[in-house]
């Protein structure tokens, strides 16, 4: 027979927060300032003087994050819009080009775009960047392609430099996203000692213990949270599903780079039909 857990052993600022460095940075500022406005009451300030710190450590560490994310972001935004550009009217540029001295059907034509322009337009980053390689090195030392040449390896050398700048950030965002984590953990940890060192102080009037704390936010009733995020590909006439138990007030935020009109829908699983005119919640992102 397993033995109860007992309420008091479990950190609920540690179990509160897991997955949301949002939620903790919100409770801890709440918290720190709440010990700050009492810390003319002597047995307040040594509470507040304690935990400032830790609060303060977290605050710095999710700034950075965030930062770091925002970064990342921006570099991701950058690549997108190179490979839009890239599918559409570069592409278009290039092959037309090429055709002025090679026509389609041609054995010259036909050995630069084996599958026209498909691999320049579907698929992911990696593959439509050596699609763009591939062509680079097929046309070799044409000479009747030398200058089309020239665009497209300036081109490729653009969206290679993009696509470095955000595959770094992404393991700079990485690396921060671990390192908050811990941080994570220490602020819960501390905020269960100031619990603690409240329980004691108010251990006549408990209920004074709960002004410290935003309780609503640590139950989950905050509308949170921005730290989950998804991003990819959708072709035209394709479904694309993200499966994730999204919470009935979750805010999304959606960005369409692309040039084919979105339509977005929430439903109970990843196998109900798909019907934008029938369904009520869906709605277009152009």
């Amino acid at each position: 027979m397993s033995t109860p857990v007992w309420p008091f052993t479990e950190n609920p600022f540690d179990n509160g927060t897991k997955g949301s460095f949002k939620k903790m940075y919100i409770i801890s500022i709440n918290t720190a300032n709440k010990l700050w406005g009492q810390q003319s009451n002597p047995d307040i300030l040594p509470v507040h003087l304690f935990f400032a710190p830790a609060r303060q450590t977290y605050a710095n560490a999710y700034t950075t994050w965030k930062s770091n994310k925002a970064a990342y972001r921006g570099a991701t935004v950058k690549v997108y819009k190179l490979l839009n550009l890239l599918s559409s009217e570069k592409i278009e540029e290039f092959d037309v080009r090429i055709q002025v001295v090679y026509s389609r059907g041609k054995e010259e034509y036909i050995k630069l775009f084996p599958q026209l322009r498909k691999p320049f337009q579907r698929g992911e980053i990696e593959s439509r960047i050596s699609a763009l390689a591939v062509l680079i090195v097929s046309i070799g030392t044409d000479a009747a392609l030398a200058t089309v040449k020239s665009d497209i390896v300036d081109f490729y050398n653009l969206l290679v430099d993009a696509r470095n700048v955000q595959k770094g950030l992404e393991g700079i965002v990485s690396s921060k996203s671990a390192e908050l984590e811990l941080q994570r953990i220490t602020c819960s940890e501390a905020m269960y000692a100031v619990l603690g060192r409240l329980m004691d102080i108010y251990r006549s009037n408990s209920k004074q213990i709960a002004i410290f704390f935003d309780l609503v936010t640590l139950r989950g009733a905050y509308p949170d949270d921005d730290d989950l995020e998804f991003e990819g590909f959708v072709n035209a006439m394709q479904v694309h599903n993200i499966v994730h138990d999204f919470e009935p007030e979750q805010l999304f935020e959606i960005e369409n780079l692309g040039t084919e009109t979105l339509f977005f829908y929430t439903a109970g699983s990843s196998v109900e039909p798909y019907n934008v005119k029938l369904s009520k919640n869906s709605t277009p992102f152009c």
